[in-house]
């Protein structure tokens, strides 16, 4: 009898050392610290299986896909790409980089959405800047309830007052338009401003605004504010070319995306071409369950995929990575930490990488790019992989998304 007594408090005492575990690291990967490394990305690393780096087409029928590209270079059209995903996104170091090769060939239609992550209390890209006055009220994706309609970028910024100015900062890539993306009513503008305070001409129609010429810098000031929810701006330039969105959130997963209501009308917004979904880290930690995360990819995909028939989709599966655990070392007060490899990456590399094949999905293997099994401690030691073995280097970021910009080009036929 003592002996099943002590059984059983040893498996409950596991199982709240597991949640302890999962707790610790959850403000890990909803606020990420990345570590910055200066230079470009080359792919001179032992790890890499170049060999696999290419897009598994599982059937799907890019053709179309490839016309509108080359359309883009050819005859001013615009092409759309859509990279969602979870904190590997949102800092955008990895979608800069995806965003520039490209754009090489056809040109850059803009900067895509901004997201005024910053607003929401949590880390945003550094090319660019949202500033809002006076008082908000903020919500983001991953912390619920949320006080506000949460629009689709998984940020939401509701204006306490009336009238409310935002102020747009994008000194790396100018633009002459701008697209309001929002939940709630239309605001209506009252004037427009430059960094100097003088007034700029603009035209606004179908919540886009128009400038005569290309700026870096602009306020906007808004009324009957209040009863709206800023979710983003999409920031353009004069012509065609790419526009690459990155739509990030730290912590995200297939399901908490999938919360948003009409999520996938709500993207058609952004009117993409391809959309890449890049989840997969957040599921692998904690207690993995293959049949709720199949079916959270599968309202997801189908979501996306009737709002947007048009458009192509690309998965990705998450690289290896670490984890920590927890263990009582005799003659010690607190517990030490030591890191292993997160296994069940490697379960939903398998999960997402099934429902591609047998879906008729287009589908990129990081795992198998990185070198599959043994690949995180690689990358660690390559500094590719940051400290806290979850998150990548602003150098493994650039890695990447130039991995990732290369497979989908030779996919175009630019190779």
């Amino acid at each position: 009898m003592n002996r099943a007594f002590a059984i059983v408090i040893a498996c409950v005492l596991a199982l709240f050392s597991v949640r302890a575990d999962d707790e610790s690291q959850s403000e890990l990967r909803l606020n990420p610290e990345i570590e910055q490394e200066s230079g470009e990305a080359t792919y001179d690393y032992g790890f890499l299986d170049m060999e696999a780096n290419k897009i598994c087409m599982n059937g799907a029928d890019w053709s179309a896909l490839r016309e509108r590209y080359a359309g883009s270079c050819d005859t001013g059209e615009v092409f759309s790409v859509v990279y969602l995903g979870d904190s590997h996104v949102q800092a955008d170091f990895g979608g800069a980089v995806l965003r520039r090769r490209l754009s090489e060939v056809p040109g850059s239609a803009g900067r895509g959405i901004v997201i005024p992550f910053k607003l929401a209390g949590t880390n945003e890209p550094n090319d660019y800047s949202v500033r809002m006055q006076p008082r908000y009220l903020s919500a983001k994706l991953m912390k619920q309830p949320w006080e506000v309609e949460m629009p689709f970028t998984g940020i939401g910024l509701k204006p306490l007052a009336s009238e409310c100015c935002v102020e747009i900062s994008c000194a790396e890539q100018p633009f002459s338009e701008v697209r309001l993306h929002y939940r709630g009513e239309r605001p209506e503008v009252l004037r427009v401003e430059d960094c100097e305070g003088n007034k700029l001409p603009f035209e606004y129609c179908d919540s886009t605004l128009w400038f005569d010429q290309s700026v870096s810098d602009v306020k906007v000031c808004f009324e009957s504010a209040e009863r709206t929810v800023f979710g983003g701006f999409e920031l353009w330039t004069k012509g065609g070319g790419v526009l690459v969105h990155s739509v990030g959130n730290n912590g995200a997963t297939y399901s908490s995306y999938g919360a948003i209501d009409n999520f996938g009308n709500r993207l058609s917004a952004l009117q993409p071409d391809l959309v890449i979904i890049a989840l997969g880290t957040n599921e692998a930690f904690g207690r993995f369950d293959e049949g709720v995360m199949r079916q959270s990819i599968g309202r997801l995909v189908d979501e996306v995929k009737a709002a947007n028939p048009e458009s192509q989709i690309l998965m990705v599966s998450p690289a290896e990575c670490l984890r920590k655990v927890y263990r009582r070392v005799k003659g010690r007060r607190r517990r030490v930490a030591a890191t292993v490899v997160n296994d069940n990456v490697a379960q939903v590399r398998d999960v997402i990488k099934d429902y591609a094949q047998s879906h008729g999905i287009a589908f990129y293997d990081s795992y198998a790019v990185a070198g599959g099994s043994g690949a995180a401690e690689k990358m660690k030691r390559e500094k590719v992989l940051g400290s806290d073995g979850v998150h990548y280097t602003a150098e493994g970021y650039r890695l990447w998304g130039s991995l990732l910009g290369d497979a989908v080009l030779c996919e175009m036929g630019c190779w």
